[in-house]
């Protein structure tokens, strides 16, 4: 008998349900799961759990009844009991996902997005015997066809719990002026129902006598009306619940403690804050390394940065000694323009000679930036590898960067705006295509290493250096940053360049600003107040 990690020993199981066992880890790197495909259990003929294929999974329908469909397929290869309640009724939702969880069965709805002829189905996937309906004997008849040839046991417990009833409420209308999607609702644990009505209603079933569960899955939930089935059914198979406010794992310190303290072999998100999969499971592979940003945290915003620039010079004999002049600068304008120091280290430099690799662009030896990234770092501080284009695509350069991008707290900046012709590119532009392969390239990193996010600074003093810009697609793992940047060095950006690239940037990304290189004492009288700013260069 396998002894189930006692960090994973979940508090909402009945306790007659014990022996816990494992069926098989699912292991958290990668490829999204776009369905709720699963792989058949080990642990009997009549009772399996299943588990969901692929590293993470995301159950994001927003019809409560397709959605306990999706989560029965993704959490049950076999049952022979399973629990059915109409999808109209949030007390038969509530109470439903309740029962799912004290005796161990998945749960279904009816009357939503499912026909009794898919409900019907799913139970002959399942081997189901018997069918718990919750309700009276009208929600009995009313089951009619979508019970099949099981055998149908009525269940109409006498009171819900105080926390299920104020669940239930919510969804009769006590959420106020609230949407329905927005109103929280409590975790359907087993302990919501009255343990003798319980007994009774096993006394009337099949008896699944020490199920063997899932060991060490996580299902992600951010309880809401409508999930209640779903989330039902994973907690039923054994999956461990931990709630994601508002669907980000960022968000909260306890959340990503508590992930952090699991370390889940896998994850299952229920609703469709959750995003991809492959998105979740970046989220949850970051809470689980401890990689951090300097502060702590894992995504870079909201918050204000502020930037210095420093080139490694050539023959400097202790380039980490130097780089402590540029953090020095960005504590001081950290400081003064209100935002986390940030030093740009210059990783390749624009070149008016082909040079032998035909690019026009002079690369920085990654043994020279090196030394000064690191000592940047150590101080606390987020590092910006700055590379100049040439008439390669921008995303090529990484290639040589990747050891220092797969450290936390490094990201990038580029210039389109100095792109040479060829590939492509017209001088001066690059198409969106060639700044998204960029942003691809670092979440896959970011994905890979189990990184926080990373920044990517886009330096433009046109919005048309990005060619179709509004296309571009940002996924949680990068932070896009466009700076409007004057046509001069150390110049403030005129207020025109600032207006041409703020106006119509792509859905999640965030605005910079380049300051002149005298900052006035009262940096406020120069700085664009709208929209915010997520970056200020000062160089």
């Amino acid at each position: 008998m396998a002894i189930r990690n006692v960090r994973f020993v979940p508090h909402h199981r009945p306790a007659s349900a014990a022996a816990l066992l494992a069926v098989a880890a699912l292991v958290l790197a990668g490829c999204t799961v776009p369905t709720a495909e699963g792989v058949d259990g080990k642990t009997g003929e009549n009772f399996q759990v299943r588990e969901p294929s692929g590293p993470a999974l995301v159950l994001d329908s927003t019809d409560p009844a397709e959605l306990a469909l999706t989560a029965s397929q993704a959490f049950f290869h076999a049952s022979p009991v399973v629990v059915l309640a109409s999808a109209d009724d949030a007390d038969a939702r509530s109470t439903a996902a309740a029962t799912g969880a004290a005796v161990t069965a998945p749960v279904l709805l009816t009357d939503g997005g499912v026909s009794d002829i898919n409900i019907a189905a799913e139970l002959t996937r399942l081997g189901a015997s018997s069918v718990v309906v919750i309700g009276d004997e009208e929600a009995v008849a009313e089951a009619g066809a979508a019970t099949g040839e099981a055998a149908v046991v009525g269940f109409d417990p006498g009171a819900l719990s105080a926390a299920a009833e104020a669940a239930a409420s919510a969804g009769r209308g006590g959420g106020g002026d609230k949407k329905e999607n927005e109103v929280k609702v409590e975790m359907p644990t087993a302990d919501r129902l009255d343990a003798a009505d319980v007994d009774g209603l096993r006394a009337e079933i099949p008896d699944v006598a020490d199920p063997r569960l899932l060991q060490e899955v996580l299902v992600a939930v951010d309880p809401k009306l409508g999930q209640e089935a779903a989330i039902g059914t994973a907690l039923a198979a054994g999956a461990v619940p931990v709630e994601v406010p508002g669907g980000s794992v960022a968000a909260s310190a306890e959340t990503v403690e508590t992930i952090r303290t699991l370390k889940p072999l896998g994850v299952v998100g229920i609703g469709d804050g959750f995003g991809s999969a492959d998105a979740l499971g970046w989220q949850v592979g970051v809470a689980t390394s401890g990689a951090t940003l300097p502060d702590g945290s894992l995504r870079l915003f909201p918050g204000r940065y502020v930037s210095t620039s420093y080139a490694v010079p050539a023959g400097v004999a202790d380039p980490a000694a130097d780089a402590a002049r540029a953090v020095d600068a960005a504590s001081i304008n950290g400081e003064l323009l209100g935002g986390t120091p940030l030093v740009t280290v210059m990783a390749s430099l624009r070149s008016t000679e082909a040079g032998e690799d035909g690019d026009y662009v002079a690369e920085q030896p990654l043994e020279r930036i090196t030394p000064a990234v690191e000592a940047i770092r150590e101080a606390g501080q987020l590092v910006l590898l700055d590379v100049a284009p040439g008439n390669q695509p921008l995303v090529e350069q990484l290639d040589d960067l990747e050891p220092l991008l797969s450290q936390p707290g490094i990201g990038l900046s580029v210039h389109p705006e100095f792109r040479v012709a060829g590939n492509g590119a017209d001088p001066g532009a690059v198409p969106v295509a060639e700044l998204q392969a960029v942003v691809d390239r670092l979440a896959a990193i970011a994905t890979k290493q189990g990184l926080p996010q990373v920044m990517l600074e886009v330096h433009q003093s046109t919005a048309a250096s990005v060619v179709d810009r509004a296309k571009l697609q940002v996924p949680p793992q990068v932070a896009v940053i466009f700076t409007a940047a004057g046509p001069s060095a150390g110049q403030a950006t005129a207020g025109g360049v600032w207006a041409d690239v703020a106006a119509d940037i792509p859905a999640h990304t965030f605005l910079g600003w380049s300051a002149p290189s005298e900052v006035p004492a009262d940096p406020t009288s120069i700085m664009p107040t709208e929209p915010l700013l997520g970056l200020v260069s000062a160089g």
